[in-house]
């Protein structure tokens, strides 16, 4: 490297070095310490095209004379461990330090950026890599799907399995939250005589490789997803399915889907891995991927004494990351749920509502064809009472990822409050089936159709799969149905449960329902269900041991 390269200085360089690794909030371990120190050296010597694995891992590392570096991958994943330090680093102490060290996927060669602003989230950094490279991802999660082998003839079906593998990469891009390497990416590689290559220039994070069989009548899929750096197998399954000349295509693709739904929708496999990694990292060392995680594991019970910490770090992460679509929507939901729940935002903002569209529309306009912005503007309209406009937004949503089982899950529920059961059921059954680890909270919306139906034990069934413990709503569930079936005891429980959260909640229950755009038929149903339930107030009080009759009602999407 030249002095004057990319305007960075060596000495500038050093004392960024220095500053990093005197810091108490670089976590990296010592032998991490010495690996940075060795790469940013013999960079700034001029030596960067030694800056390879086998010389980092006898220099560095210890490793004999006899060190086989397709062998033994403790280079490729000590350099993921110390991309991640350096991250939670900048994200810390290291947030308004004037020079940016980073060693972009690819690549053990640094790259060194002079930031131009005191504000490093917003700056315009001059980029110096010896390597050429720089990451074209920052957030998220990196997948490379490896070509799926074509086991057996398939002479009679040439492209089939090309066509496969094609259609997973599409699936899975849909989830925003990854990035994907693209299927032009993955058939320059070719198969697993290159996995060692690829992992080496790419450093993904995860594997998913598999193979197809294919006949004249059926074809089957077996696919497995491995963690990238330390091979240990995540997930597997096989998939079969009868063929036919005219569904070929329609075939190939449904399975590609629900592989990619698997694998990508929120609480799916790539989920629960990140997710249990997240648990254990401290606060103060999350990236701002690590709290769209911790978001999401809100987001499955609204637990009230996660809400402060997730809406902070989002926040924080908005400021490290602006162009970070995710991130703003999910904090726009955040704000929303500050305004349904009655979370205390006051020293932030004294309109969530208006905080949570600008929020949305931001996410919308970094990342227009990514549907989790949409989903976040649909929140903050039905809260705002738009609610046609909500649906829309949801719609918008579903259409830009037919694969998220949650967006599905949520304009069931919409068109459930709506009454509209043909619309609703359906979108809710599908979620569920797609994902069974869907948010429990989504079955009200399955509660309330069996109900209106006078089928009140399948209500009851619905109700007490709710895992809402913190809020009112699978309660009053439960204490509907339960006192239809005079199953007494559980509705005093219920009802108790209720009270517990909110000791007033009988005296507003129209109101609040009002508030959450319900059907006006199912508000009355509901006040009715809580006063044969027992809940005291204003709104359903009723004389000891009444019942009284719940008249027929007319609904707009008509009995099912």
């Amino acid at each position: 490297m030249d002095a004057d390269e990319g305007a960075v200085g060596l000495d500038s360089i050093r004392e960024q070095l220095c500053r990093i690794l005197g810091s108490g909030d670089f976590d990296a371990s010592k032998r991490n310490r010495r690996f940075l120190e060795y790469i940013v050296e013999e960079t700034l010597e001029g030596r960067a095209d030694r800056i390879k694995a086998y010389n980092i891992a006898t220099t560095v590392f210890g490793r004999d004379a006899s060190f086989d570096p397709q062998a033994d991958s403790i280079v490729r994943i000590e350099a993921g461990r110390l991309r991640r330090s350096l991250e939670r680093y900048y994200l810390t102490a290291g947030g308004m330090d004037p020079i940016q060290i980073t060693i972009p996927p690819g690549s053990y060669v640094p790259a060194f950026e002079a930031v131009q602003s005191v504000a490093p989230a917003i700056s315009s950094p001059a980029r110096f890599s010896p390597s050429g490279r720089r990451s074209p991802y920052q957030n998220g999660r990196t997948v490379f799907v490896m070509p799926f082998d074509e086991d057996g003839d398939q002479t009679a079906f040439p492209n089939f399995t090309r066509g496969f593998t094609r259609q997973v990469i599409v699936g899975l891009t849909r989830f925003t939250d990854l990035f994907v390497f693209g299927p032009e990416t993955t058939f320059s590689y070719g198969g697993t005589v290159h996995q060692e290559k690829f992992k080496a220039e790419l450093d993904p994070d995860f594997l998913l490789t598999g193979g197809t069989t294919v006949s004249a009548d059926r074809f089957s899929v077996c696919a497995l997803l491995v963690d990238a750096r330390t091979g240990r197998n995540l997930w597997a399954d096989s998939f079969e399915r009868s063929l036919h000349p005219n569904e070929i295509l329609g075939a190939r693709d449904e399975v590609a889907n629900s592989i990619a739904r698997t694998l990508a929708q929120p609480y799916g496999v790539i989920f629960n891995n990140i997710a249990s990694d997240a648990e254990e990292t401290w606060p103060g060392s999350l990236i701002s991927y690590d709290w769209v995680i911790r978001f999401y594991q809100y987001w499955r019970s609204y637990d009230p004494t996660l809400f402060e910490s997730v809406r902070t770090g989002l926040e924080q992460a908005i400021v490290s990351d602006p162009h970070y679509a995710e991130a703003f929507a999910c904090l726009s939901q955040m704000y929303s749920n500050a305004f349904r729940f009655g979370h205390d935002v006051s020293g932030f903002t004294a309109d969530p509502l208006h905080r949570a569209l600008a929020l949305a529309r931001r996410a919308i306009d970094l990342a227009p064809n990514a549907s989790r912005g949409h989903h976040a503007l649909a929140l903050a309209r039905w809260f705002t009472g738009d609610v046609r406009g909500s649906l829309a937004a949801l719609e918008t949503s579903r259409a830009l990822n037919p694969n998220d089982a949650d967006v599905l899950a949520d304009l069931g529920l919409r068109y459930a409050m709506l009454a509209e059961w043909e619309k609703a059921v359906p979108l809710l059954e599908e979620s569920f089936a797609r994902n069974p680890a869907e948010s429990s909270a989504y079955r009200i919306g399955l509660f309330f159709y069996h109900y209106v139906h006078g089928r009140y034990g399948e209500a009851l069934a619905e109700a007490r799969g709710v895992e809402s413990p913190h809020l009112v709503y699978g309660f009053i569930s439960v204490a509907m149905a339960a006192g239809q079936l005079d199953l007494q005891q559980e509705a005093d429980a219920a009802v108790k449960a209720i009270l517990t959260i909110d000791p007033a909640y009988g005296n507003r229950v129209v109101a609040d329902l009002r508030a959450r755009n319900l059907h006006p038929d199912l508000i009355r149903i509901v006040v009715d269900g809580l006063r044969k339930a027992g809940l005291p107030g204003s709104e359903t009080g009723a004389a000891e041991g009444s019942r009284p009759a719940l008249r027929a009602v007319q609904f707009r999407g008509g009995d099912r």
